[in-house]
């Protein structure tokens, strides 16, 4: 046998080596994009407002638009993340005629100061501009911001949609709330001031990943390694980690706010957290309510989600649980398949009952 064939093997196993590190650790991802067209109603330092419409759908259904308030932890992008996978797209295809999405920008050393009050100003901001009332639909922490801005000005909202968005933060057995009530508040004090008034994006992942150590650490990787040679896997597979890496910086004061009031002191389902000067009242919601939760979700498990129905003032209450992930709920083929088009329809039902 000669030389050459003696080290192919070795030869084989560094260049998928290679390709394996050029397609996770070494790969440089590039910035999350919208996948559906828009254009954007409001733009400034800390958020911009973008409206997607299906042309001529304005006019026949004549309801309130739907205003989507996505997590501030991540891109925005995750709500249109690709044509075949856009909660946006599927909305509209409902017959939803305008949906508006916040675009929450990376907190930049002139936006590090902002606090919750300036999210919850973002999204009265946006309200107005698109006529004053809208069917909110808010996303993970875009859900309790959503549900705040209704406690505190109920008829902002003709429906309020929440998915996978804690209310009761101690609910269930979420592992993100176990970790945050477990570790000092000098601990996050210190990350923001390592950032310098900001909680650096890269912190953010590494703590993510922290959480569930055995899937991200390994079999990810594995998963990776076996599926090299699939262009279609691997395409699926560097979209959703381009966006779950990209930078995005939280300011400091919001960020430390969350973690003491919210996940450490539990105070919005008891009625005690305070948001532009004022204790946010859940029972002053009364509008059509939609509960969105993730049987899977190890990040905002069902029943931090299922709490809104005790605490909220609406008699129009519906749970539906999908077999999905933190992420899988909003963005799934299969949600977005088999669920989402039935929660369109009872969003255009309470437009109905305007």
């Amino acid at each position: 046998m000669s030389t050459a064939s003696l080290l192919s093997p070795i030869v084989d196993l560094a260049r998928r080596q290679r390709r394996f590190l050029q397609a996770t650790w070494l790969r440089r991802a590039p910035r999350p994009t919208w996948q559906t067209p828009n254009r954007v109603l409001l733009d400034g330092p800390a958020f911009a407002l973008r409206s997607f419409e299906t042309r001529g759908a304005q006019a026949a259904d004549g309801g309130p638009p739907v205003l989507v308030v996505p997590p501030e932890v991540n891109a925005s992008t995750i709500v249109d993340f690709a044509p075949d996978q856009s909660l946006v797209a599927t909305l509209l295809a409902a017959g939803l005629g305008q949906v508006a999405v916040i675009e929450w920008k990376s907190a930049s050393a002139a936006t590090a100061g902002r606090t919750v009050d300036d999210s919850l100003a973002a999204i009265f901001d946006s309200v107005a501009a698109l006529g004053g009332r809208v069917h909110l639909l808010g996303v993970c922490q875009g859900g309790w911001e959503s549900a705040c801005a209704v406690g505190l000005e109920p008829d902002v909202a003709a429906s309020l949609t929440l998915v996978a968005a804690p209310i009761d933060f101690h609910a269930g057995a979420g592992v993100l709330e176990w970790v945050a009530r477990g570790l000092p508040r000098a601990f996050y004090q210190a990350m923001v001031a390592m950032g310098q008034g900001r909680m650096k994006g890269e912190l953010i992942s590494t703590g993510f990943d922290a959480l569930v150590p055995f899937e991200r650490y390994w079999l990810i990787p594995l998963s990776v390694w076996n599926h090299l040679d699939e262009p279609d896997w691997m395409a699926r597979y560097q979209s959703l980690n381009d966006w779950y890496r990209a930078r995005k910086d939280l300011p400091g004061p919001m960020y430390l706010k969350v973690v003491q009031d919210l996940f450490k002191d539990n105070l919005l389902i008891q009625g005690r957290f305070v948001a532009l000067g004022r204790k946010v009242d859940l029972a002053r919601i009364t509008c059509p309510l939609v509960l969105v939760a993730g049987a899977k979700d190890h990040i905002t498990p069902p029943a931090q989600v299922w709490a809104a129905e005790a605490a909220v003032g609406s008699d129009r209450v519906t749970r539906v649980e999908i077999e999905a992930g933190h992420v899988g709920t909003f963005m799934g083929r299969a949600a977005l398949r088999e669920h989402w088009p039935r929660i369109a329809r009872m969003i255009l039902a309470a437009g109905d009952e305007e």
